[in-house]
């Protein structure tokens, strides 16, 4: 009798601990859609410095450490979303990357939001402007984010990112022939180290101009 009301007793503790950790999950992230991921690797610029520190994230898991030799890096592409066919039907594959012409219309995004702030959408706004008056340029929109939270959430987000401002650009009649997006997640960061003010930086969404190879 006493060994059966000891295991109810464990029982009903094991399920309110399942409980409690349950509403320990962070509030508000969005659910990383079901999907089989396209693997490409690609060589990320720079070594990435190793990181230290923990606490849990999004996604549940501490910081890690970077990519210490800085040469080909696993990136994880999702696969655009079955609506968005269209999208880059325009790419011939020869086109030439032009990553300095729109550096200074990069935008920058909330921490775990993928809405494009009303203060970046002039910066949008340029870019669309280009790419009406170069009827033969396209572009490539990359979705970064940082270090926190768990890798493959990062990838999810970022690439949230690149759709939020892929979408302003459609809005603004530039056609999805012309435009392609990619996440990197957390893997480019353009600032090093744990504070507020590198995360911030490396939240952003990045044009790259592609031009006619000839």
């Amino acid at each position: 009798m006493r060994g059966t009301i000891f295991n109810l007793s464990a029982l009903a503790l094991g399920l309110l601990l399942s409980v409690g950790c349950k509403s320990q999950k962070p509030v508000g992230l969005t659910k990383i859609p079901t999907m089989t991921p396209i693997v490409k690797t690609v060589t990320v610029p720079g070594p990435a410095q190793p990181l230290g520190g923990g606490n849990p994230l999004p996604g549940g898991n501490p910081l890690t450490g970077g990519n210490p030799t800085g040469g080909g890096t696993t990136i994880v592409e999702i696969p655009q979303d079955p609506l968005n066919q269209a999208l880059g039907n325009g790419f011939s594959g020869n086109e030439v990357e032009d990553r300095d012409t729109f550096l200074a219309q990069m935008v920058q995004f909330d921490y775990d939001s993928s809405a494009v702030r009303p203060s970046d959408l002039p910066k949008v706004e340029l870019v669309a402007q280009h790419l009406i008056q170069n009827p033969t340029h396209k572009l490539l929109i990359e979705g970064h984010c940082d270090e926190r939270g768990t890798e493959d959430y990062n990838v999810s987000l970022g690439e949230r990112r690149a759709l939020a401002v892929l979408d302003e650009l459609l809005r603004l009649g530039i056609s999805q022939e012309r435009l392609r997006t990619t996440s990197y997640g957390e893997k480019v960061p353009i600032l090093d180290g744990l504070t507020e003010a590198a995360f911030t930086q490396n939240r952003r969404g990045e044009f790259v101009l592609l031009r006619p190879a000839n």
